[in-house]
């Protein structure tokens, strides 16, 4: 298979993100370079946006910057070819980002035109850490791509925006959420506080949904019971949990209630970006359960009983066995007792060590979803 017929197959199902990263991998790896990047160029603002890239990250992508800031990008804005065998002895590659390019330890590159008639729509960018780089092979395996990267990038722009739900109860992550997607994707996001209110969108004859995004918990619903709620409600928009924490058990109650993607909120915007394309894609990711935590976690948690369960939480809040008896309105012998069966299903001796393993596991944060403060067991 050629190289132009491996591109045309990577692009054939959606030419989304996703898509196009999977087209300039092939491209790298076939071309044995450091960096490859595609740009999309916006003349009448007189910016470019990083659209993809495989190898070493320079800018992350959803990056918008004025055309003046780099040569790679500039040049084939206007239609040209741009190559360079040597960035340092090239004295018009001095614009800012070439500096960061070099900075980097990038020493030379070469970039072609996408052409839609004679409009420059985007540049195809290489950069290599190579001194003295033979770029006139390299420039004619991207024409030969060219044309099929150019399709795929109109069509992109062309496609409807993804429509996105982001689910979550605090006001502030749901408006950062859905900020970032929708610069980064010129997405449309519509943002749910409660369940409730994420059904009734799903349900809309008129709305459209492509993703769900949310975190493990919802309005005091785990995730796994979520996400069955919206599939029995009849949605079937793949979903994205962004966790505010780590947690194995998360991603396999994420994963049991029929999640397609788990990444942290920690990982950053450009990481959150990519597994909704992904998403897109049909490509699930996130899921890299190793070891046993999960399952102990799951079945520790599944075999716990409500009233165990309470005692564990109330032991990880300091109180001792007669304010536990209180609290539940149980006898002190009772309350010893639950926290027997406790020790036993976690497998260790003390209130001290069954807080510490429920904690390690990720236990305590799913079975503090919902829990009163007061009141009976």
């Amino acid at each position: 298979m050629s190289l132009k017929e491996a591109v045309d197959s990577a692009l054939a199902q959606e030419p989304s993100g996703a898509a196009l990263g999977d087209a300039l991998r092939l491209i790298r790896e076939e071309l044995d370079v450091d960096r490859i990047s595609l740009h999309a160029i916006n003349e009448a603002r007189g910016t470019f946006r990083v659209i993809a890239d495989a190898g070493d990250a320079i800018l992350p992508s959803g990056t918008e910057l004025p055309l003046e800031t780099t040569t790679q990008v500039r040049v084939p804005a206007l239609g040209e070819v741009f190559s360079s065998s040597s960035f340092e002895g090239d004295a018009d590659f001095d614009h800012s980002l070439d500096q960061l390019v070099c900075d980097m330890g990038f020493r030379s590159g070469c970039s072609v035109p996408l052409l839609i008639g004679t409009r420059s729509v985007g540049g195809l960018c290489i950069s290599s850490r190579a001194t003295d780089l033979d770029c006139e092979p390299l420039i004619d395996a991207l024409n030969d791509v060219s044309t099929s990267i150019t399709l795929a990038v109109h069509a992109a722009r062309t496609a409807p925006p993804p429509r996105i739900l982001v689910c979550h109860d605090d006001p502030l992550v749901a408006e950062g959420l859905a900020r970032v997607l929708e610069n980064s994707l010129a997405a449309e996001i519509e943002i749910c506080t409660t369940p409730a209110e994420a059904l009734e969108q799903s349900r809309e004859p008129s709305s459209r949904v492509d993703t769900l995004v949310c975190d493990s918990f919802f309005a005091g619903e785990r995730v796994d019971s979520f996400l069955r709620t919206m599939r029995s409600g009849g949605s079937s928009a793949p979903a994205l949990v962004v966790a505010s924490s780590s947690s194995s058990l998360g991603r396999t109650l994420a994963l049991r209630g029929g999640a397609a993607g788990y990444v942290l909120r920690t990982d950053g915007p450009t990481r959150i970006i990519e597994a909704v394309q992904r998403l897109r894609t049909g490509q699930a990711s996130g899921f890299d359960l190793t070891g046993t935590a999960a399952a102990e976690a799951e079945e520790a948690m599944t075999h716990l009983t409500a009233q165990e369960a309470r005692v564990l939480l109330l032991l990880e809040r300091g109180l001792r066995f007669k304010q536990i008896a209180l609290r539940m309105n149980i006898s002190e012998s009772t309350a010893k007792g639950y926290a027997r069966n406790l020790f036993a299903k976690l497998n260790v001796h003390s209130r001290g060590e069954a807080v510490f393993e429920a904690r390690r596991q990720g236990v305590l944060e799913f079975l503090e979803v919902g829990e009163p403060t007061s009141g009976n067991a």
